[in-house]
């Protein structure tokens, strides 16, 4: 496929489209609520994967454009992110493939999954950042037996300035997920919420190690 095809307008809109979709259209509210967060749930069977998450949070007192740098630079998300391990395999002008590696609470296998990432691209009508990621392959990361492959149809991260509130940053984000394996769809939403609240708090954490550090350099 053309690489400036791999991701459209079309995804974009779709992305904003299951941001602000709701009950109505078959959101049901799922997981573990706290501190504003939410965390919903839905099953499309006409989809090719028809298990869908999105949940969004406050990540408070760290301002968009660090929200931004910390979770789409790689190299800077190694040093704060402990709940996933990300490489950079290849990258275009499009997007870069990037190797996930998730470790789940025993007796879980490990998953991973190669996937298609744009960086994050400013949308002024929604006045929100706003990453892609898609299913990928890559010849030097086949599966193993150490790993269980996710797949994903398509997925977002959505960063949008706190209301009243400039240093401070709401995160969205939705997977479109076939986990594989065993792991029951009951699950997942109680994953998901101990996955959305420690992105939160180790992003707060990362912020102030990494960037109390460069400023005192």
């Amino acid at each position: 496929m053309d690489p400036s095809q791999v991701f459209t307008d079309a995804d974009i809109t779709r992305a904003f489209e299951i941001l602000k979709s709701r009950e109505e259209q078959g959101w049901i509210a799922s997981g573990v609520w706290k501190d504003g967060a939410e965390l919903w749930k839905k099953f499309d069977y006409d989809s090719r994967i028809p298990f869908y998450t999105k949940f969004n949070i406050l990540i408070d007192g760290v301002p968009i454009e660090a929200c931004k740098e910390l979770y789409g630079n790689l190299e800077l998300r190694k040093q704060w992110d402990k709940g996933i391990s990300t490489e950079e395999l290849d990258s275009n002008k499009y997007y870069r493939t990037v190797h996930w590696k998730l470790i789940l609470p025993a007796p879980c296998t490990p998953r991973d999954a190669v996937r298609l990432v744009t960086s994050f691209n400013w949308v002024a009508e929604e006045n929100a950042y706003i990453m892609l990621f898609k299913n990928g392959q890559h010849p030097n990361r086949p599966e193993t037996s150490d790993y269980i492959r996710m797949d994903t149809s398509l997925g977002y991260s959505i960063l949008k300035q706190a209301d009243n509130d400039p240093d401070s940053t709401v995160f969205f984000g939705m997977g479109n997920n076939d986990y594989g394996g065993w792991l029951p769809y009951c699950v997942l939403p109680y994953a998901a919420s101990r996955t959305m609240y420690n992105l939160r708090d180790e992003m707060k954490k990362g912020y102030r190690d990494i960037y109390a550090k460069d400023k005192h350099q």
